[in-house]
């Protein structure tokens, strides 16, 4: 039988009183990263595909405690920038941007986490919701990271072939795909949110910081 401080590290790495199963949740981003990148030509419409990944990040943020939803953001805005690389003007390979990605997930999450209060989040139709709310921050940022580097005063190299009210014109689209695709994946995640360790949540536990 587990002592009392080993119980405690069992329970902080396996879920309980509102505390995120962290193993659950890498399984499950590494499995929609697969559907998203592995799978992209399958989703792709017009050109325009969804991210499953900021799906998750609006999921997370609505039910797990802040901190632990700004942990997660950051992870899943690391895998973006890592799946998503670019093409700085003058090179012949594509290089991956660290940072647009995870600074858009940190501010689409403190949005979601500043609205869930006053949202039904068992709701799919929510998610959906809160998807097209997030992620037009999520994008702003990423637009607004990637255009600064073409600025002539910045030692940053400008992506090639970036046009800004093109991109804006492209992420809107993916952004209101996506959020349809967050219905039914929202569904699914709420039906299966006792996996990751949030069926324990009572009371202020989803809104500590600790």
């Amino acid at each position: 039988m587990l002592g009392g401080a080993s119980s405690i590290d069992v329970r902080r790495w396996v879920g309980d009183d509102g505390v995120m199963r962290w193993p659950v949740f890498a399984f499950l981003a590494f499995l929609l990263l697969v559907l998203q990148e592995g799978l992209g030509t399958l989703w792709s419409v017009g050109g325009h595909s969804p991210s499953l990944l900021m799906v998750l990040m609006v999921f997370v943020s609505l039910w797990a405690p802040s901190l632990t939803g700004a942990y997660a953001a950051l992870a899943l805005g690391l895998l973006t920038d890592l799946s998503q690389p670019v093409y700085p003007a003058g090179q012949a390979t594509d290089v991956a941007l660290i940072g647009p990605a995870c600074l858009g997930y940190l501010t689409g999450a403190y949005v979601t986490q500043q609205l869930r209060g006053m949202v039904f989040r068992h709701s799919p139709l929510v998610i959906g919701v809160m998807v097209l709310i997030a992620g037009a921050f999520v994008h702003l940022v990423v637009l607004a990271i990637l255009t600064a580097r073409g600025l002539p005063w910045l030692a940053a190299q400008p992506v090639a072939g970036w046009h800004a009210a093109d991109q804006l014109v492209a992420r809107f689209f993916d952004l209101l795909y996506t959020a349809g695709v967050g219905v039914v994946l929202g569904a699914v995640l709420v039906r299966f949110h006792w996996a990751l360790g949030f069926g324990q949540q009572q009371g202020k536990a989803a809104y500590s910081w600790k």
